[in-house]
């Protein structure tokens, strides 16, 4: 029989959630000319009619800022082979590095900028923001969709975002 306090410890919930498949993206928000940008792997459709999409994100991550006063953001859909970009947005702080100057990027609507090379990008209006938790839910309603580089997308695995190697 299975200890049950296995099953409720935190670190054995955390290593079960990194078992569902969630792709990476990078979420773009402006404000003031300010650009921020963060690597999520909480994405995920909510609606279809209308068209909606769902990012969830730290409170304490510098993008949150621009993103909860925006009224619009985009969602890079990062390509498989995108590992070094995911990094960048994920590992980097932009109240230490302008990550997007590292980039190239469009800017889409009113700024909001959005990788130029990825499978695929939308722009997002914010049509609401939902506390969760630890995290925010900021669902966007989608203005814009655009397929670039195509599949595979790069999926979230464990703790990072590198294929695992066997052997």
């Amino acid at each position: 029989m299975t200890n049950p306090r296995i099953r409720t410890a935190p670190e054995f919930i955390d290593e079960a959630l990194r078992l569902i498949p969630a792709p990476v993206a990078v979420i773009g928000a402006a404000r003031d000319g300010v650009l921020g940008g963060l690597t999520a792997a909480w994405v995920t459709r909510v609606s279809l009619v209308p068209p909606l999409l769902m990012v969830a994100v730290g409170r304490e991550r510098f993008t949150y800022g621009l993103l909860r006063d925006a009224p619009e953001f985009t969602v890079s859909l990062l390509h498989q082979d995108q590992v070094e970009t995911a990094r960048l947005f994920g590992l980097v702080s932009g109240r230490d590095r302008d990550k997007w100057a590292e980039v190239d990027h469009d800017l889409l609507g009113e700024g909001s900028p959005a990788l130029r090379r990825c499978s695929a990008r939308f722009l997002c209006l914010t049509e609401a923001v939902v506390p969760a938790g630890d995290h925010d839910l900021f669902i966007g309603r989608i203005e814009l969709a655009e397929i670039l580089a195509g599949a595979p997308a790069l999926p979230m695995r464990g703790a990072d975002y590198a294929p695992r190697t066997t052997g």
